[in-house]
């Protein structure tokens, strides 16, 4: 009786590990906000403004793609970098800016000045 459910559990392992998704060639942007080297990157990138932080981190986007921001906090925050800037975004409220070069864009709220964001337009 052991060995059968040892052969069932075992099977049903089996089973499961064949039920993911292998990664996307190249990688891409992990759950945690991580950007990893050489991957593909999307044409359009949301970034979530919440718990007074920018989910995620740091985003990748396609070069000519557009990246929005929301708000979900209950008091306005900026979305400001080198090019671009949101003014005041209160809750609800989002702003979408279009990267048309490669490189680096970091940013910040100028309201809450420890909240700090990258994207990375390749």
């Amino acid at each position: 009786m052991k060995k059968m459910i040892f052969a069932a559990l075992l099977a049903f392992v089996v089973l499961a590990a064949g039920c993911t998704q292998p990664a996307a060639p190249g990688g891409g942007q992990q759950a945690n906000g991580t950007v990893l080297q050489n991957a593909t990157a999307p044409t359009v990138a949301s970034v979530m403004v919440t718990g007074f932080s920018f989910q995620p981190g740091s985003i990748m986007v396609a070069k000519g793609g557009s990246v929005t921001w929301t708000n979900q906090d209950p008091v306005p925050h900026t979305i400001t970098g080198a090019d671009f800037d949101s003014g005041n975004l209160d809750r609800g409220k989002s702003y979408s800016h279009v990267f048309d070069k490669a490189g680096t864009y970091e940013y910040h709220c100028t309201i809450h000045t420890s909240m700090k964001g990258t994207v990375v337009v390749q």
